[in-house]
């Protein structure tokens, strides 16, 4: 198996696992934070900064997608691991969406709104606790799953690469 992603597909792919792992680690670290202190606002715009960012990335990801087919997979896997990798890229790109979605949407119910590093942006929703909580439970639990998806296909590609030896996560490696 010779065949690579195409440069786009690759770019954007570790663009969007670098700004991906930055809110991951920042959502875990700033709800530890306490409530009203001057870190906690920080890192909290930072995460809606960085969030806004890699929406971008996620738009410009699913557009590429949708106009270049991936290289196959290789013969040699098992029909149940194919279709396995069909579900969890599925899965992975529909939290792709509803995760950063989720979030601008509930940062507008509430009384902080988006600063973009600093600059704020207007509101457009009033600041409703119920639908804050509600898109705050979405925006948690779906971050969480993407998290899990990540580990998932993180640890499918290392195997492929140590015990499958069938180059499938060299074709999305920006180097060789």
């Amino acid at each position: 198996m010779h065949e690579r992603y195409a440069l786009g597909s690759i770019v954007l792919h570790w663009a969007m696992v670098i700004l991906i792992l930055a809110l991951i680690g920042l959502g875990w670290h700033m709800v530890d934070i306490p409530r009203g202190t001057p870190p906690r606002a920080y890192f909290f715009n930072l995460h809606k900064s960085l969030g806004l960012i890699s929406a971008v990335f996620i738009a410009l990801f699913i557009g590429w997608r949708l106009r270049y087919v991936p290289p196959p997979l290789p013969d040699t896997m098992p029909r149940w691991e194919m279709k396995f990798a069909v579900l969890a890229h599925r899965l992975i790109y529909f939290l792709l969406i509803l995760v950063p979605v989720s979030g601008y949407v509930e940062a507008n119910f509430t009384q902080y709104g988006i600063k973009f590093f600093g600059y704020p942006l207007p509101p457009w929703g009033p600041n409703d606790k119920l639908v804050d909580t509600v898109l705050v439970n979405i925006h948690d639990y779906s971050a969480d799953a993407l998290a899990v998806l990540i580990a998932v296909h993180a640890s499918a590609a290392i195997k492929h690469f140590l015990v499958n030896r069938d180059r499938i996560l060299q074709r999305m490696l920006p180097f060789g």
